[in-house]
C-alpha cells in the first residue's frame, strides 16, 4: 500500500486526544494559511480539509501557531506523515508541541462545551408566524437557521458573524462557528458567553406569550 495513503508509524489512537467533533475546530496558521484542526494529541494532529492552493508532499515540514481554547496560541512544528482525500496528518518534529497537560485541558473544555449545549434549554421558533424568520431554534449557546434559496451556505467549521432578522423590530447579533449543515439548515455554536438570559426572555415572550415550554436537544 502506498505511503501516500498509509503511515505505519502514525497511531494517534495510542494517546488521548482532543476531538473537535460537532464543535468549531482548533485553528492552525502557517505560511499564510488558516487550517482546521479536527483532532489533536501529543502524538500528532489532523487537518481537514487540506488547504487548497498548493501541492502537499510527504515529510513536508510545517511550523506555525495553533489556537487552543484552553491554552491560547502556541508555536508548533511538525511534518506531514499522511495525505489522503480528507486532509493531512502531522506528527511532531522537535520540542514545539502542546504538552499532555494542554491536550487534556483541551479535551476537558470540549467535553464541557458539549454537555452545556445538550443541557441548554432550546427555544423552538414557531413556523406559523405572520412574518417568517429564518431562525428555527435558539439557546444560550447556539442556534439553527435556514439559508435562503439564493444564498450560499457557510462552510463547515467556518466563522459566522452577522444579524438574524426575526421581524421588522427584532434583530439578534450573532457570532460563532458552523458545527452542522443539513440541507438548507445550518447549526451554529455561539462564541462565549453566548446569548444573555434577558435576550432569551425577550424571545420567549415574543413567540410564547402563553408560557409554552422550550424543548431540550
Amino acid at each position: 500500500m502506498s505511503s501516500r495513503w498509509w503511515s505505519g508509524d502514525l497511531d494517534r489512537r495510542a494517546t488521548p486526544r482532543a476531538e473537535y467533533r460537532r464543535t468549531p475546530p482548533a485553528l492552525f496558521e502557517f505560511g499564510g494559511l488558516r487550517c482546521a484542526v479536527r483532532d489533536l494529541g501529543t502524538g500528532g494532529l489532523r487537518i481537514e480539509p487540506a488547504p487548497p492552493g498548493r501541492v502537499w508532499t510527504m515529510n513536508l515540514e510545517i511550523a506555525g501557531e495553533i489556537h487552543l481554547r484552553g491554552s491560547g496560541r502556541m508555536l508548533i512544528s511538525g511534518r506531514i506523515t499522511r495525505i489522503d482525500r480528507a486532509g493531512l496528518a502531522v506528527l511532531p518534529d522537535g520540542p514545539l508541541w502542546p504538552s499532555e497537560e494542554a491536550v487534556e485541558a483541551e479535551r476537558a473544555l470540549l467535553m464541557s462545551s458539549r454537555r452545556e449545549r445538550r443541557g441548554a434549554p432550546r427555544l423552538p421558533i414557531p413556523t406559523a408566524l405572520h412574518t417568517m424568520t429564518p431562525l428555527r431554534d435558539i439557546s444560550a449557546t447556539g442556534l439553527r437557521y435556514l439559508v435562503g434559496r439564493n444564498e450560499q451556505p457557510p462552510a463547515m467549521g467556518g466563522p459566522v458573524e452577522g444579524a438574524v432578522q426575526l421581524d421588522a423590530e427584532t434583530v439578534i447579533e450573532v457570532r460563532g462557528r458552523v458545527i452542522r449543515r443539513m440541507g438548507r439548515e445550518v447549526a451554529v455554536a455561539l462564541e462565549p458567553p453566548g446569548l444573555a438570559p434577558e435576550v432569551l426572555a425577550i424571545l420567549r415572550r415574543r413567540f410564547f406569550p402563553q408560557g409554552g415550554p422550550a424543548r431540550t436537544p
